[in-house]
């Protein structure tokens, strides 16, 4: 594990890649993003939120001294997208329907984020360039497996996978010991307790012996059962409390988690957002 000004990189080291796992402080909701390292080139996953973390990242990206093949943004959270302004020089690609959710609320996220931190968020909407469906993609000899997941965390993710090295890149289909945010509603203005437990149970027998996630370090394919019992948790949590003591019983449900924002967001969605 290293250490630049801001991040914090976690190097794991498999058969034919090496992912680097960038982890932001919690101003930018220690959110991860990741470098697959192949042995010629660089794919990104996800460019953070904050300014100053995602200008390091790159920086960071550079410092490895391969070339950038391609970025894939893996959902439209502000904290996965707004770092895409740092990757112009970059071939950028989400799902569709990722793209199309960035160009409908991007601008509510950003105005939101500027009125917080000001100049350290992104102040225009940037789209990824090109649109990616399911599928696998082989890049620079390594294979990529793209998985489309439905009402979880957000109402579109890409959760991507190394099916040769045993590998997923779940970003927010998987937390590991922070708090979930669970403020997203579908379409229909339901919660995302039961779509995301299904995502979780598509993939929680699929083999995986390393799993990197969106918001915590890198761990095993017992993280599904874990997130599994987590969401089930506060599904009962949330049918049964209000505006005033969600944050509260959350965090006495799982004192060991980290970054309560998370549940200060859900909260505002969950409880007090008026659409």
């Amino acid at each position: 594990m290293t250490t630049t000004n801001y991040l914090v990189i976690s190097k794991i080291q498999l058969k034919e890649v090496c992912i680097h796992c960038c982890t932001s402080p919690d101003d930018g909701e220690r959110v991860n993003a990741q470098i697959v390292e192949t042995a010629n080139k660089l794919v990104i996953v996800d460019a953070m939120l904050m300014r100053p973390h995602a200008k390091e990242f790159r920086e960071y990206i550079d410092s490895l001294g391969k070339p950038i093949d391609r970025i894939f943004i893996t959902h439209a959270h502000p904290d996965h997208w707004f770092g895409i302004e740092f990757f112009a020089d970059v071939n950028s690609f989400a799902l569709p329907e990722t793209i199309q959710e960035i160009q409908m609320m991007g601008q509510l996220e950003i105005d939101f984020h500027r009125s917080q931190h000001g100049d350290l968020t992104n102040d225009q909407i940037r789209l990824p360039k090109e649109p990616v469906n399911p599928g696998q993609v082989v890049i620079d000899g390594v294979t990529f497996g793209l998985h489309k997941v439905e009402a979880a965390e957000d109402l579109f993710m890409l959760a991507i996978d190394l099916p040769g090295e045993g590998t997923l890149l779940a970003q927010d289909l998987v937390y590991n010991k922070v708090h979930m945010f669970v403020g997203q509603r579908s379409m229909d203005g339901t919660t995302c307790f039961e779509g995301w437990i299904q995502a979780l149970e598509r993939f929680k027998n699929s083999g995986y012996s390393v799993v990197v996630p969106g918001h915590g370090v890198p761990t095993d394919g017992s993280v599904f059962e874990e997130n599994i019992a987590q969401l089930k948790t506060m599904r009962e949590i949330y049918s049964t409390s209000d505006g005033s003591n969600f944050v509260q019983r959350s965090v006495a449900a799982f004192p060991d988690h980290g970054l309560v924002s998370m549940l200060e967001m859900s909260n505002y969605f969950l409880f007090l957002a008026k659409f």
